[in-house]
């Protein structure tokens, strides 16, 4: 298992690779390494000054976003261990843009990004949270009642380097 240090640094250099790629698109970003509840890093488009937050997950190994399924949608464990979904939950923030990022082996040259919406994220892991229940008769296997929600790469893989989900974003420009 990964210790909280490891976790804290992988973040920090997922923020602050997305604000350095950020920068390369012709965006002003700057992280804020957990400082900021509910996103973290603020990009502003250099021409138009349109300012927007980002939403950064990175992770070097496994899912690429963990949450309790609770915060997408209603959920209840009830008897047994049964689990009932419910309708999605209205989004504070729905166009909140959220950039996955998946560091390599080899450190930041071969990472991997995945640019949504919290919206995109919020459809894509009650699918995948349901469709694991629905297979499982809505009970986890082995008794548990755990709520966790995960999403993979093979959920997100169409966001891959998606980036014109960005305010402004030119097409015409690209990495270096």
């Amino acid at each position: 298992m990964a210790s909280g240090v490891s976790n804290k640094l992988t973040g920090q250099v997922g923020e602050h690779l997305v604000s350095a790629v950020l920068g390369t698109l012709g965006y002003y970003a700057s992280p804020y390494s957990g400082n900021v509840p509910g996103f973290d890093v603020t990009a502003v488009h250099s021409e138009s000054l349109k300012s927007f937050p980002v939403q950064v997950k990175a992770s070097t190994k496994g899912a690429l976003v963990q949450s309790s399924i609770d915060k997408w949608c209603d959920h209840s464990i009830g008897e047994d261990n049964y689990q009932t979904m419910g309708p999605l939950k209205p989004l504070k923030h729905p166009n909140l843009v959220w950039v996955l990022v998946r560091l390599g082996d080899s450190g930041i040259s071969g990472a991997r990004f995945f640019i949504c919406t919290e919206r995109d994220i919020q459809e894509k892991i009650v699918a995948r949270y349901s469709a694991f229940m629905e297979r499982h008769d809505y009970r986890r296997p082995g008794g548990g009642a755990s709520p966790q929600a995960i999403l993979n790469i093979k959920d997100v893989a169409e966001f891959e380097n998606n980036w014109s989900v960005l305010p402004d974003y030119q097409a015409d420009v690209g990495l270096a």
